[in-house]
């Protein structure tokens, strides 16, 4: 590489400037950031930087580049690829996958989707607190539906009555169509978790919108198989908020409020016997590492009058609370909202609240105890109605294989 690459290659790292769309399934997915004042401050920020020594970045040896590279945060991954033919392969090697792999992760993401326009998502990125957009130009999202995320992935199902599903890393812009479903169906519910070490996934898919009484099954990446597995899905009415923690999925019911939940490793269903509380609306759930926590707001007179945070207490099976917030931020946060409901979406310490036209999202950071305001998703602001909007925590990953 040469050393005027090497320079063009800390100008692309630096700075937030805008990536053409473009390349075929394998390349680099574009990251765009929403915010062009954001970017043009940190552009400016690193122009005003001391320059980079060409002699020095021009003459060091790949595998040092290379080390390089994997630190890197994605969105200036992307823009490094840009810059030299090694660069754009260097993530189809070996060598620099398992380098990647033995990097500490960055701190999760939130993707989001507006489900009437999935030519595109958004995703927030916590340390630099910029919404980015990732294309989908790559896919055939004209007939596909997100409904499930994890550990670097996507998980779409077919719009057709009985679809099938997809798999997709929308970084490496990867996917594959998934073995047909041993039954016919359009799953009520849908989850997906990856293997931290083998980096496997699997994929449970519970009920049917056109037949009751079907059992529920769970695809293994590592096999590339369907199976049944035990008991059947609870009857209620399943709403698409769910966490997983502890090895099980969780899923939020209405009417009334709920939690239902899968064992991954026995396949079996349960019903979480934990009284709801009371006057609670827009329940959702998050898993905090070995905590599974609901973030929901409590009516007055059937409207919103602030929101919290309960904990599952597993010996005593009660929702306890352990946060709230203040009084001042909920009423600005939910003063343009529709009937005071509004999308979250978490993961471990980290929880980012949107609700309708509200300018600004909150983030609430279980580590530190503290709610700071940051920028709201730019999906909302052009739509009717927030509630076809939907989340997922995201964990960018080069190594997430479909």
């Amino acid at each position: 590489m040469s050393s005027s690459s090497a320079e063009e290659a800390g100008s692309h790292a630096g700075t937030s400037d805008t990536l053409s769309d473009g390349g075929d399934a394998g390349e680099p997915s574009s990251i765009v950031p929403f915010d062009s004042a954001a970017a043009a401050a940190a552009a400016e920020s690193h122009k005003s930087g001391a320059a980079m020594d060409e002699n020095l970045w021009g003459s060091l040896p790949e595998d040092l580049q290379d080390r390089i590279l994997a630190w890197l945060p994605f969105p200036a991954f992307a823009r490094a690829c840009t810059v030299c033919r090694r660069w754009n392969s260097v993530m189809y090697s070996q060598s620099f996958l398992e380098m990647y792999r033995r990097i500490p992760p960055p701190l999760p993401c939130f993707l989001m989707f507006e489900a009437k326009d999935r030519s595109m998502c958004a995703v927030f990125n916590p340390s630099s607190e910029l919404w980015h957009r990732i294309p989908f130009t790559f896919f055939h999202y004209e007939t596909k539906f997100p409904c499930a995320a994890a550990g670097g992935l996507l998980c779409f199902c077919g719009v057709s009555a009985y679809p099938t599903l997809s798999v997709c890393n929308p970084l490496t812009r990867c996917w594959r169509e998934l073995p047909p479903m041993l039954h016919k169906r359009f799953p009520n519910l849908v989850g997906m978790v990856v293997d931290p070490v083998t980096r496997g996934y699997k994929i449970v898919v519970a009920g049917d919108y056109y037949e009751d009484n079907v059992r529920t099954e769970v695809y293994d990446s590592t096999t590339n198989c369907w199976r049944l597995t035990g008991n059947h899905l609870p009857i209620a009415n399943y709403t698409l908020r769910n966490a997983f923690c502890n090895g099980f999925h969780f899923w939020v019911t209405r009417d009334p409020y709920g939690v239902i939940a899968f064992n991954m490793e026995h396949g079996v269903w349960s019903v979480v016997r934990a009284p709801m509380p009371s006057f609670l609306s827009s329940p959702h759930l998050v898993g905090c590492h070995t905590r599974l926590l609901m973030v929901g707001g409590l009516k007055k007179h059937t409207i919103p009058k602030n929101i919290r945070i309960w904990e599952l207490e597993q010996n005593s099976m009660n929702w306890a609370e352990v946060a709230r917030m203040p009084h001042t931020l909920c009423k600005r946060f939910l003063r343009d909202s529709r009937n005071g409901d509004f999308m979250c979406v978490g993961y471990n310490n980290l929880i980012c609240l949107t609700s309708y036209k509200c300018p600004h999202a909150l983030m609430y950071d279980f580590s530190k105890r503290s709610w700071r305001w940051v920028a709201s998703c730019p999906l909302l602001t052009d739509i009717e109605d927030y509630r076809s909007t939907i989340g997922f925590p995201f964990n960018p990953r080069l190594d997430a294989s479909v």
